[in-house]
């Protein structure tokens, strides 16, 4: 699908400042769009591109376009900022731009000795360039940023979970004893949750936060008060979900189209981009967004470099996984061994499954071979770097590959879906679901695409994804709708024989 565009001289100014010497037709299609939204004045476009199309490049056009704009207003500053979910995204656009003038800046945690930065100079340097790439997570917080010109959303299918976990909040036992308040409650109707909040926690929060020296801590106890009182003064709490589980109290909005208000509001025109759009209707619905300009490309990556081998071995659904799971580890370990002079992924989907896959990997091939992370953070960010920097042939075991990585040429020759990526069904999500019957099937259908794009990179890239859980073809067939067309045509079946 591509809506939009009359030939405007905007186009041939965009490709003027493209970073690279040649434009492939997909990104300058998607220009010819962005060219489309700067002409004709509208606020807001969204581009869907497949994984490896260059969208990052197009992006930085945009960005360095906005520096150019004559047409400027007193209530938006010259320049762009462009943000994404994650810091290391953040860090390759700019090992590849910054020369032109991208500029990146990280939350303050960032920033030590050790690292030899000051985030106040860092900080400076952001709002000095043009060009600046962020987090979502500190341009949300930092409303001392200026309007700009541009606002360049990366990853945009991942907007509504970063504001709805900026609106929402979880509080622990921890988070109650840094307030010196006792709790959660473990046994609150969940009408009574709005009382305890606003007698108990709000008071214990606001005190803290007035006792406290300035600190991480202190900006953290400050964040959730601001979001603990929004939830207390809201007039239709039936827009808003609380409950308790494993020892937490947590709250939610249903909807963040004002929140995604908000953030368009600090830009003049706003782009979205995003590999996993695929119901634009439903995405527009879930932001708020009344009127844009809408773009999508299929992939232009032969057929042959990236097939998709559907080879069941059992139902991973969670009633019948523990008995699939030593069938799965036989399998896992039968492709491994047939790429024997490959790196490779195992997308193992969850920390259980993970384990019991790791642990017969290593048994079998040796921790040389085969290397896995903990739930932290940092031991994951190791663990990537191993495969990725390591000359060894590494198989990499991960329940958290989704997205964010790249995984180039001989990063990954082969890669394993162990099962299809359905969110948790915790209180929200059925919720949520209720409401809304496509975005469960939705976001599955992000997480199995965007885990799938880790590997093929570019049209010369290949690999040769497996999928081994059953409910896969029930999905693939339930929702041919959503699933967009170019990447169905990748899939083969196969038996676990063949």
């Amino acid at each position: 699908m591509c809506i939009a565009s009359q030939p405007n001289p905007r186009l041939n100014q965009l490709l003027s400042l493209f970073p690279y010497e040649n434009v492939r037709p997909i990104q300058r299609a998607a220009l010819d769009v962005v060219a489309n939204m700067f002409e004709t004045g509208k606020a807001l476009s969204i581009l869907e591109a497949p994984t490896g199309s260059g969208k990052s490049a197009l992006a930085f056009t945009a960005a360095r376009f906005a520096g150019t704009l004559d047409d400027l207003d007193d209530e938006f500053d010259p320049g762009a900022y462009i943000l994404t979910p994650y810091n290391n995204l953040a860090a390759e656009m700019t090992s590849v731009f910054g020369d032109m003038g991208l500029t990146a800046l990280k939350g303050r945690k960032h920033y030590d000795q050790k690292t030899g930065g000051n985030y106040e100079d860092a900080r400076d340097d952001f709002f000095e360039s043009l060009q600046g790439v962020t987090s979502y997570a500190w341009f949300l917080r930092a409303r001392q940023a200026p309007k700009r010109q541009v606002l360049i959303l990366d990853e945009g299918h991942n907007i509504e979970r970063i504001l709805l976990d900026m609106a929402g909040f979880r509080i622990t036992p921890g988070i109650c004893s840094a307030a010196g308040v006792d709790g959660p409650p473990k046994h609150l109707a969940a009408e009574r949750i709005v009382d305890w909040l606003s007698a108990a926690l709000l008071p214990a929060l606001r005190k803290q936060t007035s006792r406290c020296r300035k600190s991480a801590a202190l900006r953290e106890l400050e964040n959730l008060a601001e979001r603990v009182a929004k939830y207390v003064d809201v007039d239709d709490r039936s827009q808003w979900i609380a409950w308790i589980d494993e020892d937490a109290l947590n709250v939610k909005p249903f909807s963040v189209s004002v929140e995604a208000r908000d953030l368009f509001s600090r830009a003049r025109y706003v782009l979205i981009q995003s590999a996993t759009i695929f119901d634009f209707a439903a995405f527009q619905r879930v932001l708020g967004i009344s009127d844009s300009l809408v773009f999508s490309a299929p992939s232009d990556f032969p057929l042959c470099n990236r097939p998709i081998i559907y080879r069941p071995v059992g139902d991973m659904a969670a009633k019948t996984m523990s008995r699939t799971i030593p069938d799965l580890c036989v399998e896992i370990e039968r492709i491994v061994g047939s790429f024997s002079q490959c790196k490779g992924v195992v997308h193992t989907g969850s920390y259980h499954i993970n384990q019991c896959v790791a642990r017969r990997l290593t048994a079998k091939y040796g921790c040389q071979r085969i290397i896995t992370h903990s739930q932290d953070p940092r031991d994951r960010e190791q663990a990537i770097r191993l495969h990725c920097d390591g000359n060894e042939v590494t198989v990499l075991v991960s329940p958290s590959l989704t997205e964010g990585v790249d995984l180039h040429g001989d990063l990954a020759r082969f890669q394993i879906v162990c099962k299809v990526p359905y969110p948790r069904l915790d209180e929200y999500t059925r919720a949520r679901s209720a409401r809304d019957s496509t975005w469960y099937r939705l976001h599955t259908a992000w997480a199995l695409v965007q885990m799938i794009g880790r590997a093929v990179r570019s049209d010369t890239d290949y690999a040769t994804t497996f999928v081994l859980d059953s409910q896969f073809e029930r999905f693939v067939i339930r929702n041919e709708q959503i699933l967009p067309a170019w990447w169905r045509a990748a899939i083969q079946t196969q038996s676990k024989a063949a």
